[in-house]
């Protein structure tokens, strides 16, 4: 901050500024005490045996908007409505009531249209995949900062974006424990890029293999 104050750039210094003011509550901790911090809250999701993670990764390089009539976003939120709606039918197979669940997302006054819009189509008309049944109400908007779920689920896709752009491993290893499977493969998941990725997501919707701790492990 005082090296932009120094070189007179304005714009950038209150831009920056901006940024900075998110990270008030955290100055008193050093950067290894944050780090800790992270990683026991993963530690924690990665122990819940009730939770499922669902996410879709996409690398923009790839993604040819020529192709799809949908943009980036729309494609990444109907993956994930469509993998929750398998979910819950599944869970309700033997279950003479229908299992229900509920979208909440970060309020965002730019996506909220567009979603809810998405949403009731969906109701409609189903994904491209399924029908919805399971998933009641179109998405609640809440706000992250007073909701510790979504900041949970931020902390997931931290984890996912660190380890696809930076290869870090340790937080992403741990959250991994929690995607969603079927008969040991990775299907909750998917990392939207090149045909020959050898990324752990790729490898085990490709080939089976389980993230466990450290390992992947091949299941029978």
């Amino acid at each position: 901050m005082l090296r932009l104050q120094k070189v007179r750039n304005p714009k950038l210094y209150q831009l920056t500024k901006k940024i900075y003011r998110k990270t008030r509550a955290y100055v008193h901790l050093t950067y290894q005490e944050r780090h800790d911090f992270i990683k026991e809250m993963a530690s924690c999701i990665s122990q819940w045996g009730f939770a499922r993670l669902f996410a879709e990764c996409v690398d923009k390089i790839y993604f040819d908007p020529s192709r799809t009539t949908q943009t980036i976003d729309e494609q990444c939120f109907e993956q994930i409505v469509s993998r929750l709606e398998h979910y819950l039918q599944i869970l309700g197979t033997n279950d003479p009531e229908l299992c229900c669940g509920l979208l909440i997302h970060d309020n965002n006054e730019t996506v909220a249209k567009k979603y809810t819009d998405l949403m009731k189509r969906y109701f409609q008309k189903g994904t491209r995949w399924t029908t919805v049944e399971g998933i009641v109400e179109t998405p609640l908007f809440v706000d992250s900062q007073l909701t510790g779920m979504v900041q949970v689920a931020d902390l997931c896709a931290y984890a996912l974006r660190r380890y696809l752009e930076n290869d870090e491993n340790e937080i992403f290893n741990l959250v991994m424990q929690r995607a969603d499977r079927k008969d040991g493969v990775l299907v909750g998941v998917r990392h939207f890029t090149k045909l020959d990725c050898n990324c752990k997501i790729c490898s085990s919707r490709k080939q089976g293999i389980v993230i466990q701790g450290n390992l992947p492990l091949r299941t029978e």
